[in-house]
């Protein structure tokens, strides 16, 4: 896509604008040289903090809409930093433009980032009142009014949750990534390659000694440890033995702590059996997540989960036998060959089981994924299936006591809609909403892994990532980067 940009204000840089552009282009990119039938989107942006202008020209197959916004004048919901008058002003210029060449404005308005609870949660806990954050979404965001309702929801319970979490809290990731296939919408294909299968025993290994590391670290801070989850990948790609030396490993760790929450992403069902989550439960495991992402088989079959709803029903079955507190099931909203009576039978046949926990997705499409947006059966332009779907998963898990938690946005996302989880009450996953809300400090092992350091004040975050190939990360000679996290830790906790 071809994108210029004249900016005249020093509010906003260029990069700002492309996820503008996205709202109505997903999948676009931003190449030096554009090719010369590509979709162009043409920006103006004057002004000063006393008043923004933006004029947005959106050029696609020889059509042309124009839009414009100018905040002189224009009244507020709250007062605002300038720079949320910025992106307020670009924003809404763009749905000007894009819904007058297009029929339609995105369910978010003109929200690009990936957290709008933590957005209404900041307003409200500097004294401003629910009903003028919820104007500020509806009113000044453009944010749909089923949208802004979730929002607000998922904030109060959040605020609600986090109440009693303090600072020296913090959660721990353990990275599993291998997969014994690899699905159609997800992009990290070297993980699924049989070749790094090899690599496993080494790699557990090394990521033993990075959990010792990481929990001494952790101890010796003075921290207390929350939660600790387990994900990838599919973690129970690892056989029984494996599993067990892991659960082992990340037990003492838990007794250590005390920890409350430890969660297993079991993942695919074609990989849960009754032996692993056993040692699971034995190793202290409260928390089990068994995704089938779709309980019919056709469409199963299609994204190449390469399991049955069958296989689905059995694992499920195994872990109510063996006992958790708490078993959470994945849906995505929006799959090829999927419709809207598949997905609320899938929905259904979920809830029919009896999980305390459910997370419906929106199908994203990501860079490297063998789906692209060039799939007419998976993309248009408005989303409609996609969007019907989890508008549906929202009230019908609302209506059956389930309530959002949390929920997060990613980039090229059908239909611009988001990732919700909903439990039921004194269900919900503490872990999920520290990663969401970016509220404490979370410590990440394994590849791929990224450590997240929070201050106690939520304005300064640093992230220290691992390698993200397994064999890269094999090739350290060192975890967790001590040194800098004790930095962090002096100079804002001390």
């Amino acid at each position: 896509m071809k994108l210029v940009i004249d900016n005249r204000t020093g509010y906003l840089n260029d990069y700002y604008f492309q996820p503008l552009c996205l709202l109505y282009f997903p999948g676009e990119k931003f190449p030096a040289s554009p090719a010369p039938d590509a979709p162009e989107a043409v920006v103006g942006f004057t002004g000063t903090p006393d008043g923004f202008s933006c004029t947005v020209r959106l050029r696609v197959n020889g059509r042309i809409a124009d839009g414009a916004f100018s905040s002189a004048g224009y009244r507020f919901a709250l007062p605002l930093a300038a720079e949320d008058r910025a992106q307020i002003t670009a924003g809404r210029a763009f749905l000007d433009a894009g819904g007058k060449l297009f029929g339609f404005l995105p369910p978010w308005g003109c929200i690009t980032g990936l957290r709008p609870a933590k957005r209404a949660r900041y307003f409200l806990a500097r004294g401003n009142s629910e009903d003028r954050v919820r104007a500020l979404f509806a009113d000044d965001y453009l944010v749909s009014p089923a949208k802004t309702e979730l929002t607000m929801r998922t904030a109060a319970r959040e605020t609600a949750l986090l109440a009693d979490v303090s600072p020296d809290c913090c959660g721990l990731y353990v990275s599993v990534p291998f997969c014994p296939t690899r699905c159609a919408y997800c992009s990290f294909v070297s993980y699924s390659n049989r070749k790094l299968f090899a690599l496993i025993p080494d790699y557990l290994d090394k990521l033993l000694g990075d959990i010792r590391e990481t929990a001494d670290l952790i101890s010796s801070l003075g921290l207390r440890l929350s939660a600790v989850y387990i994900g990838g990948g599919t973690p129970s790609i690892l056989d029984a033995a494996q599993t067990e030396r892991l659960f082992s490993a990340l037990s003492d760790c838990a007794e250590r702590f005390g920890v409350p929450e430890f969660t297993y992403e079991s993942g695919r069902p074609d990989t849960t059996t009754a032996e692993k989550l056993a040692v699971a439960k034995r190793c202290g495991v409260n928390r089990v997540s068994i995704n089938p992402q779709s309980t019919c088989d056709a469409v199963l079959e299609r994204i190449g989960r390469r399991h049955t709803a069958a296989d689905f029903f059995r694992a499920v079955d195994a872990a109510h036998r063996v006992g958790f507190d708490c078993l959470n099931a994945d849906l995505i909203a929006g799959l090829p060959g999927d419709t809207r009576e598949r997905f609320a039978q899938s929905l259904s046949d979920v809830l029919g089981c009896g999980f305390e926990n459910v997370t419906v997705h929106t199908l994203s499409i990501k860079n490297a994924s063998p789906i692209r947006f060039s799939d007419e059966s998976v993309y248009d332009a408005e989303g409609v299936f996609a969007r019907a779907c989890v508008d549906y998963a929202y009230e019908r898990l609302s209506g059956e006591g389930y309530a959002p938690y949390y929920f997060y946005r990613q980039k090229n996302t059908v239909g611009n809609a988001e990732n919700t989880g909903y439990s039921k009450v004194g269900a919900e996953g503490i872990y999920n909403i520290l990663m969401m809300e970016e509220y404490t400090s979370v410590f990440a092992c394994g590849a791929g892994a990224i450590t997240k350091l929070v201050s106690p004040d939520k304005q300064v975050i640093e992230r220290l990532a691992h390698p993200k190939y397994p064999f890269e990360y094999l090739g350290l000679n060192r975890g967790l980067r001590t040194d800098e996290v004790r930095n962090f830790y002096g100079r804002y906790f001390e």
